[in-house]
């Protein structure tokens, strides 16, 4: 570590990202201010094959304490992952299987890089030691962890009221987590704080096993702040991924409701706070959202494409949205003319499903050469313009 970090370096760390430390901020502020090099990570699980906005403001922490001199594991959570974690969901998840993680973990180092540079960090995977533990081994962890503390989770209590399945595989979700502390011998964890228990679970583990103290960092979720509901919604499919084009995060952000302007702006950019707050005040004073909804997006593009492509976002909007052109990087599909629009639409992976591409037709979302489809199994001709929701476009192609 070249240099002491200064109190009001840490300050910052902490003020904009961060909602609360454990087990204090003072204790946090000492560990890190001690001069010796601390070990954090972030995990994700790799349940689907984008990083999105929401995960943004956890890898903005780590790039923070990057720069400070500690150092920074990302871990692969692809042997949980194919558990998923409850946190959150009224029922099971589907069950991935390893084949299906390691293709969704194959451009995840590509978009983290995008905000931390490629040499910064160290990844690991959590397969590394999970999948090795034996029978034995938890056993022995499972003492640390009692069935009162687990089941008073929010979600498991809602299952439970409703009547719903809760497997023993997601009861020992926190106990995995936990237990990526303990074979990593990390100083700290940064994550969203809807992962405050799994994270706190770590601390404890941390703690009686290897009897040394573990900083838990959690971050503010990326909510809008009138609905309290999360802003990027991998489920639904309304998310904006690290893997989008320049003209498509553009696009969706503008997409986005006028309450999710500040929220990203703060969260998941590195935007100036007296930037943020001068919006904050012209929105309050009238101005049209639109106007600021745009520089939004514009700001979103130059993070992680630069100056040039977020102005080239803004004029490809301009001609698509309210000029009625087509994009200028529209996707060309070949050897796709003769299927039904349907399968078009599901195999080129512009719905997550069949049942998700009948729903769009059904609600008037997919048009051939501006005509409203109705038909599931019309089929699609060579040289025609399809477009999906509000922003997709492709061209069938020979």
């Amino acid at each position: 570590m070249s240099e002491i970090p200064t109190k009001s370096q840490i300050e910052e760390l902490f003020g904009r990202y961060v909602d609360t430390i454990f087990p204090s901020l003072e204790k946090a502020v000492e560990l890190l201010s001690s001069g010796k090099p601390l070990t954090f990570y972030l995990g994700i699980d790799p349940t689907g094959p984008d990083i999105h906005l929401g995960h943004t403001t956890n890898l903005l922490v780590l790039k923070k304490l990057i720069k400070l001199g500690h150092k920074v594991i990302l871990l692969m959570g692809d042997f949980t992952a194919q558990t998923g974690d409850p946190t959150g969901k009224d029922s099971t998840r589907k069950v991935l299987d390893n084949e299906q993680v390691l293709k969704n973990m194959e451009t995840y180092l590509d978009q983290v890089n995008k905000i931390l540079e490629k040499d910064s960090y160290v990844v690991r995977h959590n397969s590394e030691w999970l999948a090795g533990l034996t029978f034995a081994e938890i056993r022995k962890l499972a003492r640390h962890i009692t069935v009162q503390q687990t089941i008073t989770r929010d979600m498991f209590q809602k299952r439970l009221a409703e009547g719903k399945a809760i497997t023993l595989e997601e009861f020992l979700y926190p106990l995995m987590q936990g237990y990526d502390s303990v074979a990593m011998a990390v100083d700290g964890e940064i994550g969203g704080t809807d992962q405050t228990f799994n994270m706190m679970m770590g601390r404890d583990l941390v703690g009686a096993i290897l009897g040394k103290e573990k900083i838990v960092i959690t971050t503010r979720l990326l909510e809008d702040p009138e609905t309290k509901k999360k802003i990027m919604n991998k489920s639904e499919g309304s998310y904006v991924s690290l893997n989008d084009s320049a003209n498509e995060m553009f696009g969706k952000a503008m997409a986005l409701s006028d309450s999710a302007i500040l929220p990203i702006l703060t969260y998941c950019t590195e935007v100036s706070l007296e930037k943020v707050n001068d919006l904050a005040e012209r929105l309050k004073n009238g101005e049209n959202p639109k106007v600021l909804k745009e520089e939004m997006a514009k700001e979103l593009v130059k993070m992680y494409y630069g100056p040039e492509p977020a102005e080239a976002a803004v004029e490809n909007f301009t001609k698509v949205f309210s000029k009625g052109g087509l994009p200028d990087d529209i996707l060309e599909l070949a050897n796709c003319a003769g299927q039904s629009i349907v399968d078009l639409i599901f195999n080129n992976k512009l719905a997550l499903s069949r049942s998700e591409a009948k729903r769009l037709i059904e609600q008037g979302g997919v048009k051939i050469d501006e005509q409203t489809v109705s038909d599931w199994d019309q089929t699609v001709k060579v040289g025609e313009v399809i477009k999906i929701g509000a922003r997709r476009f492709v061209k069938v192609v020979s």
